[in-house]
């Protein structure tokens, strides 16, 4: 089976190609990213976390759940993806309403099913990388989980000192470091002492 290799140099799988039930766990304000192409706009970007219950890794810790991540622009408009991901997740449309202002932290604690396929990496065709090719409601009769991680909910704040929660791991806090919002203020990051944690209800979440 293909591996990747994690920053320590471990060799680790990808998870698993194919449909998982999954819970949102962490959903994390990037802000404003440089797209590293002249032909594209910056844009503010979010990432969405997620936990496969039934997907595990072996840690000192013992077994724990595999995660899984995806970035995407901070707009739900017409042509958005984030919109379409979250349209399908619900299995209905967002209202007039909804689209004047849908608050993300929503969907912290709800189930749905990923769609995970393998692809070679850009730079490197020989590492393998999972990604999430579609985000679908569970199935009738599938019971919903919680979260056993902390869950996290962080926005980069209009002004003052960015304070990142400790639970957010360095690779993350180095693409907030990066962001125009960062490189604005002089001291552009703290990381909090203890994880903000949110608690989810043990039944699927609507949104």
């Amino acid at each position: 089976m293909p591996t990747v290799k994690a920053d320590s140099g471990k060799s680790i799988e990808p998870v698993p190609a194919g449909v998982h039930q999954a819970v949102c766990y962490g959903v994390i304000d990037l802000g404003t990213q440089d797209p590293g192409n002249p032909q594209y706009r910056a844009a503010r970007k979010v990432m969405i976390c997620w936990e496969l219950p039934h997907e595990t890794i072996s840690t000192s810790d013992g077994p724990q759940p595999r995660i899984i991540s995806s970035e995407y622009t901070m707009s739900i408009g017409k042509k958005a993806t984030l919109r379409g991901i979250l349209e399908s997740w619900r299995g209905r449309p967002f209202t007039n309403e909804e689209l004047g202002g849908f608050d993300l932290k929503n969907i912290i604690g709800a189930n749905c099913l990923l769609n995970i396929v393998h692809k070679p990496g850009k730079a490197d065709p020989s590492r393998i990388y999972a990604r999430i090719q579609g985000v679908m409601p569970l199935t009738k009769g599938m019971a919903p989980v919680r979260p056993s991680m902390d869950t996290v909910v962080f926005d980069i704040p209009e002004s003052g000192p960015i304070v990142v929660p400790s639970a957010v791991p360095e690779w993350i806090r180095a693409k907030i470091d990066a962001s125009d919002e960062a490189n604005a203020r002089s001291n552009s990051r703290v990381t909090q002492a203890e994880t903000v944690a949110d608690t989810a209800d043990s039944e699927d979440i609507p949104f």
